[in-house]
């Protein structure tokens, strides 16, 4: 386990070159525009972590709790998540081509404009997760058989909250799918 006590200690770290930093805890850090490449946080807790227009390519995130943490206009491209728990996490406009999402917990994630190009997301839950038009999957990929929730901009509440109405269903018989299923997201601890 890497012990680190504040974000200074974290990059200073990463600047001398260390890149192991698996079963981290880090909680309520602003690591905003880092560049993190490579680095590997494996089982790590990470608890709400501003990523924001980070780089994080290549990056091994393997069995992290990575929780209500900010990705926006992140780069994730080749990084591994398998298994990680991104529950409600905000992945907005990241680019996550090519990166490993199997069996990671996606629920109530922001994926607007997010590139998934290339992503495995073989056994990921993605039940409530939001997404629109700019959203960019693989194109044997179905948002929608995925419990997704498409949210349109411009157009007026009550039909988005129609399109939600009708999601009800789908997410209801999806959520019950990812219970019974061998897929069980952990925190580390």
């Amino acid at each position: 386990m890497f012990k680190v006590q504040n974000k200074n200690e974290f990059i200073n770290n990463y600047g001398a070159g260390v890149r192991n930093f698996r079963q981290t805890i880090l909680v309520a850090v602003n690591l905003t525009g880092s560049n993190l490449e490579q680095i590997n946080l494996n089982e790590s807790n990470l608890v709400e972590i501003n990523w924001s227009n980070c780089n994080l390519s290549q990056a091994s995130f393997e069995r992290a709790y990575l929780g209500l943490s900010n990705f926006q206009n992140c780069c994730l491209r080749s990084a591994n998540l398998r298994g990680a728990n991104l529950e409600e996490a905000n992945l907005a406009q990241a680019n996550l081509a090519q990166a490993n999402l199997r069996d990671a917990n996606l629920r109530q994630a922001n994926l607007r404009g997010a590139n998934l190009r290339g992503a495995n997301l073989e056994n990921a839950c993605l039940v409530g997760a939001i997404y629109d038009s700019a959203t960019i999957f693989n194109s044997n990929f179905s948002p929608q058989a995925a419990g997704m929730i498409l949210t349109v901009s411009n157009i007026s509440s009550s039909r988005t909250d129609s399109k939600s109405k009708e999601n009800q269903g789908t997410i209801g018989k999806i959520l019950s799918w990812c219970g019974s299923h061998k897929f069980n997201p952990q925190t580390p601890g």
